[in-house]
């Protein structure tokens, strides 16, 4: 049987050194030394695979340490695409439908907010989803240009973002 975390150190190897144009169920197979009948079981093709492993990675680094900042969550999260952005860029490449992964990464982001929100008091669960969704596409571009953009303007920008979620916060304190 095949877990998650195989999976993902099958795909890390293959898709983290260059631009890699295709992969494929064969491919993965082959290097996970599983049946495709297997891998059809677990997965409906290529991309929901891709969408597991990214989900896995995503909160991981989206779980805060206790009294951990949501701004420094997010930079850890730059950090961790930058070190793997061919990893992140094939996935994308590959996929060639960034719809695949809008709703999972997106309600990802939403949810660490949230949790990171909820014993602070009151927010809005609206706000909270367009930030995620406004997080979701300055990431997607950076890693559409191979991270080239310098790691703090992308977070300065996210930052921008997460303040409206902060505001929130103060404002409900007063």
């Amino acid at each position: 049987m095949i877990k998650i975390k195989k999976s993902e150190e099958v795909l890390l190897a293959k898709l983290s050194g260059q631009i890699v144009k295709k992969y494929t169920v064969v491919e993965f197979c082959k290097e996970a030394k599983i049946e495709r009948s297997y891998f059809y079981t677990r997965y409906e093709n290529i991309c929901d695979l891709f969408a597991s492993v990214m989900t896995l990675q995503l909160r991981r680094e989206l779980r805060g340490e206790e009294n951990e900042k949501l701004n420094s969550i997010f930079f850890r999260m730059l950090e961790k695409i930058k070190n793997d952005k061919y990893f992140f860029l094939n996935i994308i490449l590959i996929s060639k439908d960034s719809s695949t992964y809008f709703e999972i990464l997106q309600k990802e982001m939403a949810t660490a907010i949230e949790n990171y929100m909820r014993p602070r008091g009151a927010f809005s669960v609206r706000q909270v989803n367009l930030v995620a969704s406004g997080i979701y596409a300055i990431i997607y571009n950076w890693i559409l240009h191979r991270c080239k953009y310098d790691i703090r303007d992308v977070y300065q920008c996210i930052n921008l973002l997460l303040k409206n979620i902060d505001r929130t916060e103060t404002d409900s304190k007063d």
